[in-house]
């Protein structure tokens, strides 16, 4: 089997291993002892575990889709510092949302906050509707599903729940043809048969160390879980920086499918020009200048404005990465000639990305575009990302 194969299929399945591996890992945290000292940045974790989607449901112009897997552990970030959250005696599963644009597929960066409520229709309105579990999820990136909110949770005994999933309004900027919808909450309800035989019975898998567990690289996604737009399994085919080659080679010789096609790059339509890329850690900057309408209404009144807007991706995988603070700098011959914040936003054309508008007559051939990470993205990791994205810093291009 080639190794990228084998990270595809998620490894060899655990029926494979002998009686005393299976045994000695039971335990959720026995897992951890496959990659004793993990590498600072993406690398391939030791197993991969089923999923169960629950169902999807659409309100306020977002799709949300409803996931459970068995808990696991989960690495959390406050600013810079980072937290383990192990699995409880208690957790009976992990629970994972998804939520995007309806018209795009594209992820939108929000507030995700559930409600479970056990039992029928009638035992709720009989109890009162009070809640077996309320919380709300952290937002959360992983190698198999991308961005998502999620979080361990216990529940009160098999049957029937009924999962109420909040979404607040898009902590991005949505621009372009986009629904004002997303700048509002939205609220779905989507039922839930918890069987725990079920959950116990999701296939885990274990990763090989001779198929590259603990060494740079990923598990490829689970179906569609992309950017949603031309950006979505995209390798940057500018510069090899390790991270992948724009041909499906990640640097390890074997070819690399992405749960589809390799699709077309960030920002490639008109009204843009692509600068270049760098990278801060494992976080990919694609950096573009953008001609465009602001936000896309169509009156009189709307400028067309030119922004500098920069892609931040994972390696191999090319999924978007929110809720990180980035600024930029323009300098010439070593002297800076303009600084801002670049602000979240999401496109149906281009997908998530950070950006900030720009006066043209600042920009001349030779400049030098610096941007910096000031906060790295404040999202929980799972495994095998959990020593990446933690780098703040500044990666630097040249306008030509």
């Amino acid at each position: 089997m080639r190794r990228r194969e084998a990270l595809a299929a998620g490894g060899v399945a655990l029926g494979t291993a002998s009686a005393g591996c299976l045994s000695s890992l039971r335990r959720e945290d026995a897992w951890r002892e496959l990659v004793v000292d993990p590498p600072d940045g993406v690398y391939v974790p030791p197993h991969a575990d089923e999923m169960v989607t629950v169902g999807e449901a659409t309100d306020g112009g977002r799709e949300v889709s409803l996931h459970v897997t068995r808990p696991h552990s989960f690495w959390t970030l406050a600013g810079a510092e980072r937290s383990r959250a192990a699995v409880r005696s208690r957790h009976d599963l992990h629970l994972m949302v998804d939520v995007r644009d309806v018209g795009s597929g594209v992820i939108v960066p929000s507030t995700v906050t559930t409600t479970i409520q056990s039992g029928t229709e009638a035992e709720t309105a009989t109890n009162g509707g009070e809640s077996t579990d309320r919380r709300t999820l952290w937002p959360m990136l992983s190698q198999r599903m991308g961005v998502h909110y999620g979080d361990n949770v216990a529940l009160e005994g098999e049957g029937t729940d009924a999962v109420t999933v909040r979404v607040g309004p898009t902590l991005a900027d949505p621009i372009g043809p986009l629904p004002t919808e997303l700048e509002e909450s939205a609220s779905v309800d989507i039922p839930f048969e918890y069987d725990p035989a079920t959950i116990e019975g999701l296939e885990r898998r274990l990763i090989d160390a001779n198929e590259g567990r603990g060494e740079p690289d990923a598990l490829e996604p689970m179906g569609n879980h992309g950017d949603g737009s031309n950006a979505a399994n995209y390798r940057d085919g500018s510069s090899n920086d390790g991270h992948g080659d724009g041909l499906g080679n990640d640097g390890h010789g074997d070819d690399l499918s992405v749960g589809g096609p390799v699709d077309r790059s960030p920002f490639d339509r008109a009204g843009a020009t692509r600068v270049g890329s760098a990278s801060v850690g494992d976080l990919d900057c694609i950096v573009v200048i953008v001609t465009d309408l602001d936000r896309g209404e169509a009156n009189a009144d709307t400028a067309e404005s030119v922004a500098l807007a920069v892609a931040v991706r994972t390696p191999y995988n090319r999924y978007p990465i929110p809720f990180a603070t980035l600024s930029a700098t323009i300098a010439r011959e070593g002297n800076g000639i303009a600084a801002g914040s670049l602000r979240e936003v999401i496109d149906p054309r281009d997908g998530h990305h950070y950006r900030t508008d720009v006066d043209p007559a600042l920009l001349e051939r030779g400049d030098q575009l610096a941007i910096i990470v000031e906060t790295p993205p404040q999202l929980a990791r799972h495994e095998g990302y959990e020593t990446a994205f933690l780098e703040t810093g500044m990666a630097t291009v040249n306008l030509e």
